[in-house]
């Protein structure tokens, strides 16, 4: 072999020892990579397990604490002590809900769990208020409460079990957030679904609540003030009744969209005054009538409007000459916005020049040519009676005026019935004045003397509106 041919053997030996290299370096940079991105999976996927982990723990101890509050709540005999339980439990009830939420276990239904968590807490804040105006708790009082401590010893056992499964090792919740319902034909995690599932269960005979608080179940079960007693109409009469109330000009070219079956059975209809389909997207009306009573519901004439020719106090005007054609008089304007050159004008209805805002209606007022462009009438469906029989006025308007705090400069005082968070109405002395530059509505219970709420008005170039 001659000197060219050696050169070129070694040549030929040293690039494939150079590729071998390269080969190798590549190699080890992706099993490397691999290694890491495996390293970093099973941290997060260990992070994540002890989140949920902290979760599940976190509920437990909440669920243990709220069942020794509601026991001492049985022994309460003070109005502080009331307070001091209710507030410990609301708040441990609150955060109970909240890890509750965070485990992976959305595809089990644990509605009715849920549920206790929220009125337990709530419910034990109503009697605290209770508690603050002096009134001493009824038998049937101490009676719930018995009942909630029962619910909430039977979940604390049940979640006590689930931990112990989690301590063993035979609960991953990582993995039942992964697979979900996969899981069940696997025995560990089958076992996990179930227990969980059982705790439901046990909440199947839950009682029905009824309490002054938003979570109440009486709430649920309300029934519209203005269709009781009233009569079924037809979907044509229903028709005829949407056609009136938009008027012949735009009540063009109907079509029956279907009914509403919630808590306000309706009838809906859309129209087209263009008259090219009610799919045309510049301008279409749709109005929802009642099936009990055939009273409105809501309309939205969604036309542009790209003007403004009218002021607010001539909108009103507008607005409240449309709500006399259609018989809903004695209603007086509350507040207001504007938007997109159309004003959203609040109104409530009013009794022995008593203000009673339960029954309220959103009228839209067109700023171009005073039409009126949007109707929405569900408090005043849910709430209105032909006559209210109000409580008696045990609190002059003086005493009253005496509760407020001095800082408040008093501007104006009125009759008003205002609702809870219950829906439950009261009567009071409505107090508007100004502090620091702002503009405060605060409402004296007439029969208690109570200070049952306190608003701020939120004044800007587009509007009044109360926080």
């Amino acid at each position: 072999m001659g000197i060219r041919d050696k050169l070129l053997d070694f040549k030929r030996r040293l690039s494939d020892r150079h590729m071998y290299s390269i080969v190798l370096i590549i190699t080890a940079v992706i099993a490397s990579a691999g290694i890491y991105q495996y390293k970093q999976a099973l941290n997060y996927r260990n992070y994540v397990e002890n989140q949920y982990n902290r979760a599940f723990h976190e509920l437990v101890g909440y669920v243990d604490n709220i069942e020794v509050s509601l026991a001492k709540g049985m022994l309460v005999n003070s109005p502080r002590q009331m307070v001091d339980l209710s507030s410990e439990i609301y708040r441990k009830a609150a955060f109970a809900q909240a890890n509750l939420g965070q485990l992976p276990i959305s595809h089990i239904q644990l509605d009715k769990t849920s549920k206790f968590l929220t009125q337990v807490g709530d419910y034990t804040y109503s009697l605290s208020r209770k508690a603050l105006d002096n009134r001493e708790l009824t038998d049937k009082e101490y009676s719930q409460l018995e009942q909630l401590h029962k619910y909430a010893t039977t979940m604390s056992t049940d979640l006590r079990g689930l931990e112990n499964d989690l301590y063993d090792g035979r609960i991953k919740f990582g993995e039942l957030r992964k697979e979900g319902r996969k899981y069940f034909g696997k025995t560990a995690q089958n076992i996990t679904v179930s227990k969980i599932e059982n705790i439901e269960k046990e909440f199947q005979e839950y009682p029905s609540l009824i309490y002054d608080g938003p979570f109440s179940d009486h709430i649920e079960r309300m029934e519209p003030r203005l269709l009781q007693g009233g009569k079924e109409i037809t979907k044509e009469q229903a028709q005829d009744i949407a056609a009136k109330f938009v008027g012949k000009d735009r009540a063009q070219n109907i079509e029956y969209t279907g009914e509403g079956n919630g808590r306000i059975p309706t009838y809906s209809f859309a129209m087209d005054p263009a008259g090219q389909g009610t799919g045309r997207k510049d301008r279409s009306i749709t109005v929802s009538v009642t099936r009990i009573g055939g009273h409105v519901l809501w309309m939205l004439d969604n036309r542009n409007v790209t003007k403004i020719n009218l002021n607010i106090n001539q909108a009103k005007q507008k607005a409240k000459t449309f709500l006399d054609s259609i018989g809903m008089a004695n209603m007086k304007e509350s507040y207001y916005i504007k938007n997109n050159g159309i004003a959203t004008i609040n109104y409530a209805y009013v009794q022995d020049n008593i203000i009673v805002y339960p029954d309220l209606v959103k009228v839209k007022v067109a700023l171009d040519n005073g039409e009126i462009v949007g109707f929405e009438s569900q408090g005043y469906i849910m709430a209105h009676q032909e006559r209210r029989n109000f409580p008696p006025i045990k609190i002059t308007a003086e005493a009253a005026r005496a509760k407020i705090n001095p800082r408040l400069k008093i501007d104006s005082s009125r009759l008003a019935v205002i609702p809870l968070e219950s829906k439950r109405e009261v009567l009071c002395y409505e107090f508007k004045g100004t502090f620091d530059k702002r503009n405060f509505l605060i409402y004296i219970n007439a029969e208690t003397g109570k200070e049952e709420k306190i608003l701020m008005l939120l004044e800007t170039p587009n509007g009044v509106l109360t926080l």
